[in-house]
């Protein structure tokens, strides 16, 4: 199943076979999807097939494709350097509880404290996400509850060759670009990514990231009927914005028949 299965955002068009849509809502048309790889984390996909079954009626919608080596490869090692060893976490999630301000000083700590867990107990089941709730991460309002993946790495060995590779969403996910290029997702599903003690990444190294993987991108137009196999731990896939109706779909697999077995 897709790894974000659980929380019920993308669609299944065929249970039996396990076939969700490519991001194919009107809503979300003229969003930029970025670089990413299929996984949480708790849970990854090996492979993923994309099929074009109609390609936007009116253009547009290319399929983003970037080497998770290659970026390592292409990426200034001080800033490689400053993520691998602090690690990064994702929020996933803005509730703004701003009813919250008219409590009491004396009761607004308890009130904050019960919300923490009792929306924590809602929201990590849904996404199937070890996830930690948190008050005022993204600095701009005390009362804004994000919900944040714990610290993780980066980078990622390859589970057959061994190979490091970018491993990492927050060209999808980083708020400081999702804020300068084309975004229809309402403010509660506004996701940003940040060191792993929640700090800031500086914006100096979130540009430099964002060159490396638009350097590296690969477009792809899909005609109808056309099937897309990725390797989901080495190769980064996301869509561009389109215009009109559209029908893909992906599904998602643990190996190509054969047991995986790493290399030695």
């Amino acid at each position: 199943l897709d790894p974000i299965h659980t929380s019920g955002l993308r669609a299944m068009t065929g249970k039996k076979d396990a076939v969700y849509e490519a991001v194919n809502k009107p809503s979300l048309a003229q969003h930029f999807v970025g670089l990413h790889n299929e996984s949480t984390f708790v849970k990854t996909a090996t492979f993923g097939a994309f099929v074009c079954f109609k390609p936007a009626s009116e253009g547009g919608g290319e399929f983003l494709l970037a080497d998770g080596a290659k970026i390592i490869n292409d990426m200034d090692k001080d800033v490689l350097k400053r993520l691998y060893e602090g690690k990064v976490r994702i929020s996933v999630s803005n509730l703004d509880m701003n009813f919250l301000d008219v409590l009491p000083q004396d009761m607004k700590s308890g009130a904050m404290d019960s919300l923490q867990d009792l929306i924590l107990q809602v929201v990590a089941p849904k996404f199937d996400m070890d996830l930690e709730m948190v008050f005022g991460a993204d600095q701009t309002n005390p009362y804004r509850l994000q919900a944040i993946e714990h610290a993780q790495s980066p980078i990622n060995r390859h589970p057959v060759t061994g190979q490091p590779v970018w491993f990492c969403n927050l060209h999808n996910h980083s708020r400081y670009l999702r804020d300068r290029r084309p975004c229809t997702v309402p403010e509660v599903g506004m996701t940003d990514v940040y060191r792993g003690d929640l700090e800031r990444i500086s914006p100096e190294d979130v540009r430099h990231i964002n060159e490396v993987c638009e350097r590296n991108i690969s477009r792809l137009m899909m005609k109808e009927g056309d099937v897309m196999l990725l390797d989901n731990y080495r190769v980064l896939h996301g869509r561009d914005v389109f215009n009109g109706e559209r029908n893909h779909a992906v599904t998602w697999f643990e190996s190509c028949g054969e047991p995986l077995q790493k290399k030695q």
